[in-house]
């Protein structure tokens, strides 16, 4: 959505959705969130929702609440400069180059390197161990020309393509749906697809498209003429057939992961470290400050692997400052939800989350986008609590709190396609004002007044 040329963001009010399944230790009713419809979203300001707790799913924007789930979820990222691939991470690397490449052509590039004094991106040769060097180390367009006569064991291309829904990306993701989460095929659409992972969530100035390439790079190709921004999806293409898929929301200074596809049968090729390695090498590669690697829960087996690339730094819920994972570990010893505020609310002080407004279910929402978690879809038994206020999430101003700070001449409001201030609408219609004021607020408080006043609150 465009106001005078300049993109804007534009949301539908919220809801604070208790009492749904959890999609990583299944319970029936164990996870709550604070979610969202945007209208339109700018990179910048998702950026800065991110730094708030935020995550998205296609155009649904959510935020877990720590407190009251089950599986607390906290906002995971690195600083990509500070990154030091382990061990672990240096033979998933090599390893996958040498079955690229195959014996012949190792044993060549050897023969080349010695005789060049030149170091190798393929293999254990390299004295030092350079990330970007060598995660482009096997890839066709950057094999060495001198060693063109030498056949490699595989063609293997990455490409960096926008986020349009083809067959081929499809198929990938039924298929990985399938062998990975055990899906139905009835459950596995394109139509849900589409929503999730492709198309284009963020917006941008009427003269700019992030996805044409004469925005992206100069004249001679050497330098970017813009930053590369928005929704991308970089293909994995083994002898011609693509066998990964990772979709990445590239904002104004972070790289954030949304979703990793493979084909099952090279997954013991550990592609989705090698995704993450590939990721912080592209946020270098793109002069990005931070690699997002999604969300970290600290009693899921699954996730482990993201701790492994450090030092990461985890978001704390109350203060919204990011504090080491070594710090977050020492106290995750103690509780699962952990923030370091001084008077931090804690797992005692949890409200009954089984309040549940009886006149609002998942029927409401059947129409809102999935969640992030694999197996979400719209049988799980969702219900909606009826505001934020009657919960205890973290992070979010109480009801006297925020009425007594909020600026209503700040707060901007789109009904059936009039623009006004919520200021303006209390005195021209004060009957509509009064019944928008409890979203309004309940917005307010989970964004911080700071966000909530650059967005526009659409209602139909």
């Amino acid at each position: 959505m465009l106001l005078e040329d300049t993109p804007i963001a534009a949301v539908r009010p919220g809801h604070y959705i208790g009492e749904r399944r959890c999609g990583y230790c299944h319970r029936s009713s164990g996870s709550c969130v604070f979610g969202f419809t945007s209208v339109s979203m700018t990179v910048d300001l998702y950026q800065r929702l991110m730094d708030r707790g935020f995550r998205r799913s296609g155009t649904f924007l959510y935020k877990p609440d720590l407190l009251n789930s089950c599986c607390p979820q906290y906002t995971i990222r690195l600083k990509a400069s500070d990154f030091r691939p382990s061990k672990e991470h240096r033979q998933a690397i090599n390893r996958f180059n040498r079955f690229i490449v195959g014996t012949q052509y190792e044993e060549a590039l050897r023969r080349h390197n010695s005789s060049s004094h030149s170091a190798s991106s393929v293999g254990k040769h390299n004295p030092e161990f350079d990330l970007i060097s060598t995660i482009h180390g096997a890839e066709y367009d950057h094999l060495p020309q001198e060693l063109a006569h030498v056949p490699t064991s595989h063609k293997f291309v990455v490409r960096l393509v926008p986020p349009d829904c083809t067959d081929e990306k499809f198929e990938l993701y039924r298929h990985y749906q399938k062998t990975c989460h055990h899906e139905p095929d009835s459950k596995i659409t394109k139509h849900g697809f589409r929503q999730f992972l492709c198309g284009r969530p963020f917006e941008f100035e009427r003269d700019y498209d992030p996805y044409v390439m004469e925005n992206v790079v100069s004249a001679d190709g050497s330098q970017p003429a813009r930053k590369r921004l928005g929704l991308w999806h970089q293909m994995y293409y083994l002898d011609d057939q693509l066998i990964a898929m990772a979709v990445l929301d590239i904002l104004p200074d972070t790289i954030s992961g949304v979703y990793f596809m493979c084909r099952e049968e090279y997954s013991k090729y550990s592609l989705g470290k090698l995704s993450a390695c590939r990721e912080i090498a592209l946020s270098l590669e793109e002069q990005r400050t931070y690699y997002h690697i999604g969300l970290y829960i600290y009693s899921c087996q699954k996730m482990k692997y993201k701790a492994s690339f450090g030092p990461s730094e985890l978001l704390d819920p109350e203060l919204y400052r990011y504090f080491s994972f070594d710090k977050f570990a020492v106290e995750f010893k103690k509780s699962e939800y952990v923030s370091f505020a001084q008077n931090h609310k804690g797992r005692d002080s949890a409200k009954d989350m089984r309040k549940i407004a009886s006149d609002t279910t998942m029927s409401n929402l059947k129409d809102e986008e999935p969640y992030e978690d694999d197996d979400v879809d719209e049988e799980d038994h969702m219900q909606v609590i009826q505001t934020v206020f009657d919960t205890d999430m973290p992070g979010v101003a109480g009801q006297e709190e925020i009425e007594s700070s909020i600026d209503m001449s700040k707060v901007r409001l789109i009904i059936q396609k009039y623009v006004f201030t919520a200021e303006n609408l209390s005195n021209m219609h004060p009957t509509i004002f009064a019944k928008l004021l409890e979203p309004i607020l309940q917005m307010a408080a989970v964004m911080g007044l700071d966000l909530f006043y650059e967005i526009f609150l659409y209602f139909q």
